[in-house]
């Protein structure tokens, strides 16, 4: 249910009128609005020893609409306690913290992560997630933080709050879990032959910012430095190719004075990258194939995750996706509450490939009865 969160009162009134069962937990999105009123939330919650976890977003998805203040607030039944992993989390860690895959159940369960996108490694965490579970369950989540990228404490529990931190759950119910771009190559391939993590340092042996700016439309070659993630990664981002699979979109958050790129995401040395362009059609087509892929008869919840650096790209195009992604989920099966959140990074992956941390891409979870 969403809430509108006008005073918190509403928040607490709706988590005392519903008492959890057996190992229920409650999941809150909660919009960036309310950074200075979280540590107030999970103070006076955690006193009434209700069980909680969840994360901090640029905004919440509510059928056809966005909010930018509230709270989405859903009964979660967990397999064993969430866990909060502080980032870079090590394989090791994910080994000691959580179950073994002959522990889920045969039918299938949902790995349910929320990272503070400011995280370093974060495709090594969904790497050692992988590892541990493989395709016995699906793969579910979102990059929080603020929609200006500030530092901030954006994941929490009843112990408290986290920044460089992810939440991993294991959600005791199967899933379909898709995600699509609709994001096409415009040139390339070009080689990341210098990184480190997020950290692109040379294209094809290139200072990375030169090689850039040569890929890009001569209109956008000479965007200065801090105009490129409102001018140019909007349109013209990068996408790591990873055979099998749709290529990965990467966002360009900045550019530093050494000529290197800051991408939103871990880029691997030696991977090959292109530039892509998107059209409304294309992105909004991708997002209702995602839809259709995941919705099934005996679906009877969902989540969406939609990229913050998209609802740029699309501009006044963005409410036209949500009301397509609306229509297609309830032309499938009427009825469906679509909620979800603008998220800072995607996951979204049905477990029968490697897991990754999406950028500009639309993911939706569609909960099996």
């Amino acid at each position: 249910m969403y809430i509108c969160l006008n005073d918190l009162s509403e928040l607490y009134e709706a988590v005392n009128s519903c008492p959890l069962g057996d190992d229920e937990y409650w999941l809150m999105l909660i919009a960036d609005r309310h950074t200075d009123q979280l540590d107030e939330i999970v103070s006076h919650l955690s006193e009434t020893s209700v069980r909680f976890y969840g994360a901090l977003f640029p905004g919440l998805v509510v059928d056809k609409r966005t909010f930018y203040q509230g709270v989405i607030l859903r009964k979660i039944t967990c397999k064993s306690p969430p866990v909060i992993l502080p980032m870079p989390a090590s394989p090791e860690e994910v080994v000691k913290n959580l179950p073994l895959h002959t522990e889920l159940a045969p039918e299938g369960e949902t790995c349910l992560t929320f990272v503070d996108c400011l995280s370093e490694e974060i495709d090594v965490l969904l790497t050692s997630l992988y590892d541990r579970f493989s395709n016995h369950c699906s793969y579910f989540g979102a990059g929080a933080g603020r929609h200006d990228l500030a530092d901030c404490h954006c994941i929490f529990d009843a112990s408290g709050l986290y920044s460089k931190s992810a939440l991993v759950a294991i959600i005791n119910q199967p899933s379909q879990c898709h995600a699509r771009h609709g994001w096409a190559r415009h040139s390339g391939p070009i080689v990341a032959s210098r990184t480190t993590n997020n950290i692109l340092h040379e294209l094809d042996w290139e200072l990375a910012e030169t090689a850039y700016r040569n890929t890009l439309p001569e209109n956008l070659k000479n965007t200065p430095p801090e105009l490129f993630y409102r001018d140019v990664t909007p349109r013209y981002p990068f996408a790591v190719e990873y055979p099998g699979s749709e290529d990965v979109v990467r966002d360009p958050i900045s550019i530093c004075n050494n000529g290197d790129v800051v991408f939103l995401s871990d880029i691997p040395q030696g991977a090959l990258m292109y530039l892509v362009e998107g059209t409304p059609d294309s992105l909004i087509t991708a997002a209702k194939e995602a839809v259709e892929l995941s919705i099934q008869e005996n679906t009877e919840s969902l989540l969406v995750c939609d990229c913050l650096s998209r609802t740029i790209a699309l501009d006044s195009q963005f409410p036209a996706e949500l009301r397509a992604v609306y229509d297609e989920v309830n032309a499938m099966k009427a009825g469906l509450t679509v909620e979800g959140v603008i998220a800072l990074g995607e996951i979204a992956s049905n477990g029968d490939q490697q897991v990754n941390f999406f950028n500009k891409t639309f993911g939706i979870c569609c909960f099996n009865e």
